[in-house]
């Protein structure tokens, strides 16, 4: 049985140069063998940094073609995730695919349904549900410390794309990305509010604007108001104006105490209990300081052993759907004015 899988990068922008390219060129269970990228530059610096003497491409339709690729990273503009997808599954290849995974419900059953049909794996990088403190804060959300979950509060904002991504411009044109912040980042806290709580979304209402940046046409500042089929309620918000400090805190209230992620500086995961009252500081790693180590979450590695059948996969195609439905519903609500029910 191979210990490796052969890996080709679609798409060499901001993503792939700082988490993908990384996670696979650190994992013993995976080889980059290939870059693609309509800038060929891009392709060659990313290979030169992370697999010298590398396949270099600009059309990817040629990378799947090439007999020695046996998985994808999908690291494209949103309305390309799933045509990409598509076309790489049935070329018989494994894709992990970047979030939100498509630009709609069907658009990601069709995704779904030819990985099944051709007998590949679909994974999409909702890489919120490896970083250590999430990944610790689901360990003591299933302990039962805590308690019943009676109140959940997310929310993910930073200053913007441009901030990270400089040349990433499909940011900000709808025809591209679809979705703006609401999809950016507030599916990034759907899917793990879904994750850490084992709770599907029953109902939601929610507003959108674009209150800064004026020469886009999606928007920048998210929130919405949601409930579970549990009855729990919650809030969901993500916003590309937030200056000075980046907010990406998930809270939930609890039966027995509160549980903080990543919301007090210095305490990453912090519970504060009743019952005995007292504070728990939970240990978490840090991120690493050297920018060559990626961000230190291994969703390349993940992935290649769940291609190899050594672990689960972190988030099937399945799940990447209902967090990307719980943002269609969200907009469907905010362009009704009206609650928008979801069928599971």
């Amino acid at each position: 049985m191979p210990s490796t899988v052969k890996v080709g990068l679609i798409g060499c922008g901001a993503i792939a140069k700082q988490l993908h390219a990384p996670d696979y060129r650190l994992s013993p269970n995976a080889e980059l063998v290939a870059f693609c990228d309509v800038v060929k530059s891009k392709a060659q610096d990313l290979a030169t940094a992370n697999a010298p003497g590398a396949k270099i491409y600009t059309d990817y339709r040629d990378m799947l073609k090439d007999g020695e690729v046996e998985a994808v990273s999908v690291c494209l503009p949103n309305v390309l995730h799933g045509p990409v997808t598509v076309a790489a599954v049935k070329a018989g290849l494994h894709v992990l695919v970047e979030k939100p995974m498509a630009t709609s419900a069907v658009e990601a059953q069709k995704m779904i349904d030819a990985a099944k049909k051709v007998g590949v794996l679909l994974m999409v990088n909702q890489s919120q549900r490896r970083f250590p403190a999430h990944v610790k804060a689901k360990e003591v959300i299933d302990s039962g410390i805590l308690g019943r979950i009676l109140h959940v509060t997310a929310m993910f904002g930073h200053s913007g794309p441009e901030g990270w991504s400089p040349t990433g411009k499909w940011f900000f044109r709808k025809k591209e990305a679809r979705f703006g912040a609401m999809a950016d980042l507030g599916v990034h806290k759907a899917d793990l509010v879904r994750h850490l709580t084992g709770k599907e979304v029953a109902q939601i209402n929610a507003f959108y604007e674009r209150v800064e940046k004026k020469r886009t046409d999606v928007e920048d500042n998210f929130v919405s108001s949601l409930q579970f089929t549990d009855g729990t309620v919650g809030t969901l918000a993500a916003s590309w104006t937030v200056k000075g400090v980046e907010a990406n805190y998930t809270i939930l209230h609890c039966a027995n105490g509160t549980l903080s992620i990543d919301l007090i500086p210095g305490k990453p995961l912090v519970a504060n209990l009743v019952n005995p009252a007292c504070e728990i500081v939970f240990p978490v790693p840090p991120p690493p300081t050297n920018e060559d180590e990626g961000w230190g979450i291994d969703i390349g590695g993940a992935f290649a052993r769940a291609v190899l059948g050594l672990e689960a996969p972190y988030c099937t195609g399945e799940e990447g759907k209902k967090s990307l439905e719980v943002i269609l519903a969200a907009e469907k609500a905010a362009n009704t004015g009206r609650t928008v029910k979801l069928k599971h």
